[in-house]
């Protein structure tokens, strides 16, 4: 059986199992994907664990998505730029990283008709998920993008009076569950603005996604991003690429096992 899995220091309520596990019934892959808690102490020994585990493959969470960039043998070109990986996997006994995030972003923006070209963009955050949003919005030519991130841990994110754009887009885990009622920035801050993008997914809606909706914004959560990135991480592991027919077949199986599970859970 194959070996794959989710490598991050807290992943008690990560959906990326339900997902793969998904991807690896429709096509008949006998496989597993388990979730991999490490320590910052211990990060470092993790491409020998990969080894002695033979674990093929493991996406990549806050906080290790910079922690490898120079310990692998090959990194894609995408990664490169973004300076960032969330796939870790091994081929023929050397370690590739590549970063399926962007491809997750870019068509979160084009399934929900989000035009970002010449459009004035404020990113919440500066870590590895932002570093991947901003490539995609440098490749889809918007016009002017921000970043608006906190110092240090205990610091508040100072956001300019005369703050105001099109879209705004916290890529920070501020709001996930289990910490639902936090929010990095005053909603009045929201109203000027018209998208509002988060990429958490648990819960479905944000505080920061619902108080924008309160003053009338498109928003978007970050289930979108989270099932293409995972279709992609598959793909390049499996050496396949998915028919259009079958992508919306998993797709769909996906987005029901997921509502199934927010129904069991309460999330």
């Amino acid at each position: 059986m194959k070996k794959f899995g989710l490598l991050g220091k807290k992943l008690t309520h990560s959906l990326s199992p339900l997902l793969h596990k998904t991807f690896f019934e429709e096509l008949g892959i006998e496989a597993e994907y388990k979730l991999y808690e490490v320590d910052e102490t211990e990060i470092d020994n993790f491409k020998n664990y990969m080894f002695e585990n033979s674990i093929e493959g493991v996406n990549i969470t806050v906080p290790y998505k910079k922690v490898f960039l120079d310990k692998l043998d090959h990194i894609s070109d995408e990664a490169k730029e973004i300076w960032a990986i969330n796939l870790l996997y091994i081929k023929d006994n050397k370690f590739y990283g590549d970063n399926t995030d962007y491809y997750g972003f870019k068509y979160t923006l084009e399934k929900n008709q989000v035009d970002v070209r010449n459009k004035k963009i404020a990113i919440i955050g500066k870590g590895g998920a932002s570093a991947s949003v901003y490539k995609v919005l440098k490749d889809m030519e918007a016009k002017d993008i921000s970043f608006y991130f906190r110092k240090d841990k205990i610091s508040k994110i100072e956001f300019p009076k005369d703050i105001a754009g099109d879209i705004i887009i916290n890529t920070t885990p501020v709001g996930m569950y289990p910490n639902v009622n936090d929010s990095l920035l005053d909603k009045k801050i929201l109203k000027k603005f018209k998208v509002a993008i988060d990429l958490i997914y648990n819960p479905l809606e944000t505080k920061f996604l619902r108080e924008a909706k309160e003053y009338g914004l498109k928003t978007i959560n970050g289930m979108d991003m989270l099932i293409e990135q995972a279709l992609k991480t598959d793909e390049i592991l499996h050496n396949i690429v998915l028919s259009a027919e079958l992508r919306k077949k998993i797709i769909k199986n996906i987005e029901k096992k997921v509502e199934e599970f927010y129904e069991n859970n309460g999330n």
